[in-house]
């Protein structure tokens, strides 16, 4: 079948019936209505692979703690221990634990010492199911309790789109085709509805399912023509805008908003198409395949092309790690809330582990064959990281399992296991009889070190409506933490994780 492709021309002659005209105000209804080479800077990256559920016991996620040699007293009564990242070998197999386990010519001794694997990161409150936690959203959740159900309205913008449209990140969009890419799962990233002022409602960012369509966002489809040049997209609306948002007073102060929310997004359409990035130079569109491995696999590669090249700095990937095992159930009602027998913890192992390896272990070593400079390859620039929806049982976000590679431009020290944990009587947190394990430091202490690493100072995100006072998030630290909690975890949550900046 002949590949058809359109132009700049033709988008953006289409574009006119669909983006060009102003969007509908229903202050203005009447009461009775009817029916060539280009060099790049590119600066830190940023790549989060989110997965469900979690659910896999402390003693296959995490190294053994044989590995952590040292400690240090983080606040009085909460020490703290690291120790170095060792891998053991097993013939072609090599590992850090049952899960981070892989092939020993690609989880070797060089990469291992660009990870860091982090224990003790809690949501400290009941969430229970939920995809905005992994970014900072805490509101998307699906209301399972009174923590969640009460923070439903509390919605913030997630930190990739903080990152995309902060002016400490992206310091120049030159070459940049696209601020954020989000692939694969809904309901992660979320942001502003006119990002570029900050204001308006917090909405979702929808996610690019397929290799092909994410392909399309961030690469253009060839040079710039030679053809008479339009009037820009924005200009062609300006006169009814202003008309509108200055003269009319019936404008109600919505509508005003949702004037300022169309022409931001016209201005960031009309930026990517007049975008040309030369340095991403003869990259090949990937096929269309309904196999979700296979799927997860080319949107892995449409990343790695698109932070290399500079088309962006920011990538969000969302997997089922379901697909990673062979079941043909209900793998939320039949594992993942079954986590505690043996039969459902074996696959939930060995799914998580398939991820592991299958995508982001695979994506580090994409990331670090592609050197960028002389002994500094693309992995080194870039933070990526891995979270699960819950720690060890299904529901809680205690002791979130957080797994890094990269050094994020030289802003992280790697090659660590890191225990943060609180291991003492107080530290352990409880429900009446019910012990569920020890607590640790703040998860939004985690999301506030991603924007500091990314160059994102407080200044721009600690004020934003709904953020705590300290961190990342909304505050809530419900009864059966803050008992755990010393003093300090709380008023600490701004700064950088101990161990972690070099």
């Amino acid at each position: 079948m002949k590949k058809v492709v359109i132009s700049r021309r033709q988008f953006l002659r289409g574009s006119g019936g669909v983006a060009l005209g102003l969007p509908f105000l229903p202050s203005l209804v009447p009461g009775k209505a009817w029916a060539q080479e280009v060099s790049f800077d590119p600066g830190p990256r940023f790549l989060m692979m989110c997965t469900g559920h979690g659910g896999v016991l402390e003693s296959s996620m995490f190294p053994d703690e044989s590995m952590m040699g040292e400690s240090m007293t983080l606040y009085p009564g909460l020490d703290i221990r690291r120790g170095d990242l060792m891998r053991t070998v097993n013939g072609d197999r090599a590992q850090l634990s049952t899960v981070l386990s892989g092939s020993a010519d690609v989880l070797t001794d060089q990469l291992v010492g660009k990870m860091n694997v982090l224990w003790g990161l809690d949501i400290p409150f009941y969430i229970a199911h939920h995809t905005g936690g992994h970014l900072g959203n805490f509101a998307r959740n699906d209301g399972n309790g009174p923590d969640g159900r009460g923070i439903q309205q509390q919605h913030m913008p997630t930190i990739d789109q903080l990152m995309a449209w902060s002016p400490s990140f992206y310091t120049s969009l030159t070459g940049v085709t696209e601020r954020a890419l989000i692939v694969g799962g809904n309901g992660l990233s979320w942001g502003y509805s006119n990002p570029s002022a900050a204001s308006g409602n917090i909405q979702e960012v929808a996610a690019l399912r397929d290799a092909p369509n994410a392909f399309d966002r961030v690469f253009p489809a060839g040079p710039p023509t030679s053809e008479p040049t339009r009037p820009p997209i924005v200009d062609r609306v300006i006169e009814g805008y202003r008309s509108l948002r200055q003269g009319n007073r019936r404008l109600s102060g919505a509508d005003r908003q949702r004037l300022d929310d169309h022409m931001d997004r016209l201005a960031e359409l009309q930026r990517r198409l007049t975008t040309v990035n030369a340095a991403c130079g003869d990259v090949t569109a990937p096929g269309f395949t309904q196999d979700p491995i296979e799927r997860t696999r080319l949107l892995g590669e449409v990343v790695t092309a698109a932070l290399t090249c500079g088309a962006t700095r920011i990538a969000v990937m969302g997997v089922g790690e379901d697909q990673y095992v062979p079941f043909a159930g209900d793998w939320h009602q039949q594992v993942a809330h079954q986590w505690q027998l043996d039969g459902p913890q074996a696959q939930l192992v060995e799914a998580n582990q398939a991820v592991f390896e299958r995508v982001f272990l695979d994506l580090a070593s994409r990331l670090d064959g592609i050197e960028e400079a002389p002994g500094q390859t693309v992995l080194d620039g870039t933070l990526m990281a891995w979270t699960q929806e819950s720690g060890e049982m299904t529901h809680e976000a205690r002791s979130i399992p957080t797994v890094t590679f990269g050094s994020g431009g030289g802003f992280f020290r790697t090659g660590q296991f890191v225990d943060y944990r609180n291991r003492t009587d107080r530290g352990t947190r409880r429900n009446g009889q019910r012990v569920f394990g020890y607590t640790g430091l703040l998860y939004n202490q985690f999301l506030a070190t991603c924007l500091q690493s990314m160059g994102v100072p407080q200044s721009e995100w600690q004020s934003i409506a709904n953020n705590g006072a300290t961190g990342y998030g909304v505050p809530l630290v419900n009864d059966q933490y803050s008992v755990t909690h010393v003093s300090g975890v709380v008023d600490g949550a701004s700064d950088v994780l101990p161990f972690l900046q070099a």
